[in-house]
């Protein structure tokens, strides 16, 4: 265990290139560099629950809630061989100064933590991109950027003596293992207030893919139009403006239930359906009888 904690603890943090490691995972900003902006909205692809193999061979699981108050709170649990838990990360990714930044702490099986008491590791945002976030010396991605749900990629460099780049990398597919064998959706088993903003955070992150695909395909169809691709983009972003606006307030509104997350959270679905479905009927759609260029959007259930 002390291993692997002086390993984690001795992260790259500098690097002379403005963005070097390209063939690796993770990237590594330049002395001095300043974070693009990003917002909480375009990492809403990591919200799930995610299993895997980690350290050893062994499985290891990463979950992320919703955003809460400009807050989205991950964990990661890594097990030994035999089941037991080897250690976890209890993980902030923040909006701050209009950029994001990760902020985790490591804990042993008995939650003694690996950092200082009021220590934690802070990884400053490199790059964002379309299901991916580059931050200094770690990396959280889609594994299928065209296919969000289908799994994340989540990668970590270490500091080496060895001339190649040290890095450890975790792939995760979507845990959709109910007991009865029912995908993650239903909702059907979410008896506690954790698991149904669990499930209805999947929900949403359907939602919003759906809706992804949709403008993708708008734009797309409408390629050869450029100032019309652009005002179609513009609406899209101000749709999600206003949903964090309305749904916030919603949340707001309840902020004083343990149900609040739950409402948010019913009311981001069922905004985006309406976005999709606004979209389709607008730029995926003819006048006369021709058929549409995808179906008609269903309501996420």
């Amino acid at each position: 265990m002390r291993a692997i904690v002086k390993v984690l603890a001795g992260l790259a943090l500098g690097c002379a290139a403005p963005v070097c490691g390209q063939e690796t995972e993770t990237r590594i900003g330049e002395d001095g560099f300043e974070s693009p902006e990003a917002t909480l909205e375009q990492v809403q692809w990591l919200v799930g629950q995610w299993s895997g193999i980690g350290i050893q061979g062994a499985p290891a699981m990463e979950s992320w809630l919703p955003e809460s108050g400009g807050t989205m709170v991950g964990t990661f649990v890594q097990e030994t061989a035999s089941g037991a838990i080897m250690f976890t990360e209890h993980m902030y990714l923040m909006e701050e100064g209009g950029t994001l930044a990760l902020k985790l702490k490591h804990f042993n099986a008995d939650l003694t933590g690996w950092e200082e008491k009021d220590g934690m590791l802070t990884f400053r945002l490199v790059a964002i991109e379309p299901c991916a976030a580059y931050f200094n010396a770690l990396t959280l991605r889609c594994a299928d950027p065209d296919n969000p749900g289908s799994g994340i990629v989540a990668a970590v460099r270490m500091k080496s003596d060895k001339p190649e780049q040290q890095e450890l990398v975790f792939r995760f597919d979507q845990m959709s293992a109910q007991p009865d064998g029912r995908q993650p959706g239903t909702c059907d088993d979410a008896y506690t207030t954790f698991a149904m903003n669990g499930c209805y955070a999947d929900l949403l992150r359907q939602a919003d893919a759906l809706r992804s695909k949709y403008l993708a395909a708008a734009l797309e169809h409408h390629s050869d139009r450029a100032e019309l691709a652009a005002k179609i983009t513009a609406a899209d972003l101000a749709f999600t403006s206003y949903r964090d606006a309305e749904c916030g307030a919603v949340y707001e509104d309840w902020k004083d239930g343990t149900i609040r997350g739950l409402m948010s959270l019913t009311c981001r679905i069922g905004m985006t359906d309406k976005r999709t479905r606004t979209i389709w009927q607008n730029w995926l759609t003819y006048a006369d009888s021709t058929p549409p260029v995808l179906p008609e959007p269903a309501p996420t259930r």
